[in-house]
């Protein structure tokens, strides 16, 4: 009886300290995936690029991307308070230890943070979040296997500088394509 009573302690001890109660990046984007304000999309790795296109460096850092979710709340006059809330909640599950910022920046109205998990030289999360206070706000999630962020951030200016064909992505632009005046 008396081992019991002590295993219930030890199991609701357990239970008390791993759920503190602060909400992960993982549980927004569940929370929020079905949420009508929200923009979700699930993009297998497979997809991201034609990887014909693609050189050896390029293919390697792209064969540690599992899968890439975003979320994104394109801006509307009736949505704006909505948005500030967002903000405030992405910032706060930001502040854990666990996401670490590696590089910042921004200009204007328009503002991006890019956060990893895991160890530098092996991360398994890549975080990109932004927001721009006439579009919107964004957050997508690179999931993969011991990615290396310098490569990673590599691969993404190749896509900025046109080097790989993004081309089936085209109409995930139109979603910030409208400014609120």
């Amino acid at each position: 009886m008396r081992f019991l009573k002590f295993l219930s302690v030890v199991i609701l001890g357990i239970g008390i300290t791993a759920c503190n109660g602060e909400q992960s990046l993982q549980e927004y984007y569940v929370e929020n995936q079905n949420n009508k304000d929200f923009v979700a999309i699930d993009i297998p790795a497979s997809m991201l690029t034609n990887m014909g296109s693609l050189d050896d460096a390029q293919r390697r850092t792209l064969e540690t991307v599992k899968k890439v979710n975003v979320l994104a709340i394109p801006k509307k006059a009736e949505n704006i308070e909505k948005i500030e809330n967002e903000k405030l909640n992405v910032a706060n599950i930001l502040k854990d230890e666990k996401y670490q910022l590696l590089m910042r920046y921004g200009s204007g109205d328009t503002r991006v943070e890019i956060y990893f998990t895991g160890e530098e030289e092996a991360v398994n999360e890549i975080i990109l979040y932004g927001f721009d206070e006439n579009r919107g706000m964004g957050l997508a999630r690179v999931l993969g296997d011991e990615m290396n962020p310098g490569d990673i951030l590599a691969l993404v200016k190749s896509m900025e500088k046109g080097d790989i064909d993004l081309s089936g992505f085209s109409g995930l632009n139109g979603l910030f394509a409208e400014r609120v005046q």
